[in-house]
């Protein structure tokens, strides 16, 4: 590694190197030794750079005619015109993109956490941007050819602007070119354009970069809900099924970012601005609703939420739905939209179920434990508060049986070993529409409205009388039995209805009342018989 060698090469300029192809391949190698070395020995890069040495510090300069030559050469628009016109034609674009990927990575460890060199550089981002944006364009972002170097680049803007420390001025890049980046001009903009990548060394680049400017700060984080910053979400969004496919670490970078914004309460605002007036719910919001139940269940239960609570959207957004399929359900014709109706219904039950059964676990721990300073009422208390309401249009629980009535003829119930389910779902496909083999996964979003109105109804009478006006007992004491279409929906049913009958004479007078036609096979679920002894108490 010579340093001094390289810095002798780059003062032959920018201008007579870029046009000769065996001047770029030798540069290239140079700079290609000097980063290596760089990379091997990151402590010893204040001591090969000495900033107050004039001549090191031309490092940095020398760079600064580099790029802005690079990305003149690779300009689409003017690929055969050269910094001056007189000098002839570019090298080669092989030549220029060895050259263009060696500067790259040796800029790329020199600056990587040192404010000072960041400093130092910062002089051509502006030309490293428009480089990103030249060879990032319509046909080269999908050529293997430029992948590489359009990984390197995102990883030296990455460097170039992520805060180096947690002290006071280091994150300066960031606020400025973040803010730039989100400015709305197009040859800003590089971001949403490296992003476009099928490149995976490319985006994991570009969500380091994103993750690393909004950590620790949220007026940053606040900028990814301006109108660009929302069209970056969504292209993480849209690309993280694709992601988590890969299992290359590019779907926990994306849900990062993500997982921050909920963290911060801003998820709500982000779940807003994802939406389409022609949709009744977005892929992009089907993806943040999946990170969201996923952060509900892992996170660690929080002892306080803000107030409102964060998670207050989920229950219009329950409502919607809840219409939408009703609707749809009951014009009987095909509906390409209710798939996705049908997913975003399932991943808010299950939000709204991890969301009860934490108020709940915190309610019991404090019948047991003096939690000194812990508020009896935050946010997801809220929550719980309105979905138990018995107000039309915020409780939740005369919807869900509402809806569980139309869905248990949709999805009929299903036991193999009883020949008369198999009959009883065939009639009823007879007169009212079932689902098609395509809408048959959805079917166990039945368990989900059954474990919500369980968990709502444990030792809440109020909830149950909601459910008994609007004849829910009965519905519900039905889905006790087997059904091959909905797994452990039998096991939710009985505890729902162990929690609707606890403490509610009115409720239990429904079963009292009740004729009994049979009993439930343990080892089946199939209807039996009413046996003998049974028939004599109903006698009695």
């Amino acid at each position: 590694m010579d340093m001094k060698k390289l810095a002798s090469a780059l003062r032959q300029g920018a201008s007579a190197i870029l046009r000769s192809d065996e001047a770029c391949l030798e540069v290239a190698g140079d700079a290609e030794d000097v980063a290596r070395y760089v990379a091997q020995h990151l402590s010893e890069r204040e001591d090969l750079v000495d900033l107050e040495d004039p001549d090191d510090e031309i490092i940095f300069n020398a760079l600064s005619t580099f790029w802005a030559g690079l990305a003149s050469s690779f300009d689409p628009s003017s690929s055969h015109s050269g910094l001056n016109p007189s000098e002839g034609r570019w090298a080669s674009e092989d030549s220029r993109t060895q050259l263009a990927l060696a500067l790259a990575k040796l800029e790329r460890n020199l600056v990587a956490g040192l404010q000072p060199f960041q400093a130092a550089a910062e002089q051509h981002e502006a030309d490293i941007r428009k480089l990103v944006f030249n060879v990032t364009t319509f046909v080269r972002i999908a050529d293997p050819k430029f992948f590489t170097l359009q990984a390197v680049l995102a990883q030296l803007l990455c460097n170039l602007i992520s805060p180096a420390s947690p002290a006071s001025g280091a994150d300066r890049l960031a606020d400025k070119y973040l803010r730039l980046y989100l400015s709305g001009n197009r040859e800003d903009d590089v971001i949403i354009r490296l992003l476009d990548s099928r490149d995976s060394k490319t985006n994991h680049a570009t969500l380091h970069l994103l993750n690393n400017v909004i950590r620790d700060s949220p007026a940053r984080l606040y900028l990814l809900l301006t109108d660009v910053g929302v069209r970056w979400c969504a292209k993480v969004l849209g690309r993280m099924d694709e992601w988590v496919e890969a299992e290359n670490g590019l779907f926990e970078l994306g849900a990062s970012i993500f997982n921050t914004l909920i963290s911060t309460s801003l998820h709500a605002r982000l779940f807003q601005l994802l939406s389409d007036s022609s949709e009744p719910i977005t892929p992009s919001q089907t993806t943040l609703l999946k990170i969201l139940d996923s952060h509900l269940a892992s996170s660690p239960d929080p002892t306080f939420t803000p107030s409102p609570g964060p998670h207050l959207f989920l229950i219009p957004l329950f409502h919607q739905l809840v219409r939408y399929t009703s609707a749809s359900i009951g014009q009987g014709a095909d509906d390409p939209r209710l798939p996705k109706v049908f997913e975003g219904l399932i991943l808010v039950t299950e939000g709204l179920n991890a969301i009860g059964l934490a108020v709940q676990g915190r309610k019991d721990r404090r019948k047991y434990e003096v939690e000194s300073g812990v508020s009896e009422h935050v946010g997801d208390e809220e929550v719980v508060e309105v979905m138990k309401s018995p107000v039309e249009g915020k409780g939740v629980a005369k919807p869900t049986i509402a809806l569980l009535r139309s869905l248990d003829t949709f999805f009929p119930r299903v036991n193999p070993r009883s020949q008369s389910s198999l009959q009883a779902s065939s009639s009823s496909s007879d007169n009212k529409p079932t689902a098609t083999e395509e809408l048959k996964p959805f079917a166990n979003l039945k368990r989900n409205l059954v474990q919500l109105i369980g968990v709502l109804s444990f030792e809440d009478t109020a909830v149950g009388d909601q459910v008994r006006e609007v004849e829910g007992i009965q519905l519900l004491l039905s889905m006790t039995e087997i059904d091959e279409g909905n797994p452990y929906l039998r096991e939710h049913a009985l505890l729902c209805v162990r929690n609707l009958m606890l403490n509610n004479p009115a409720n239990q007078a429904i079963i009292t009342q009740m004729d009994p036609i049979g009993v439930l096979s343990d080892d089946t679920g199939e209807l039996l018989p009413l046996p003998d002894k049974m028939k004599k108490q109903e006698r009695q």
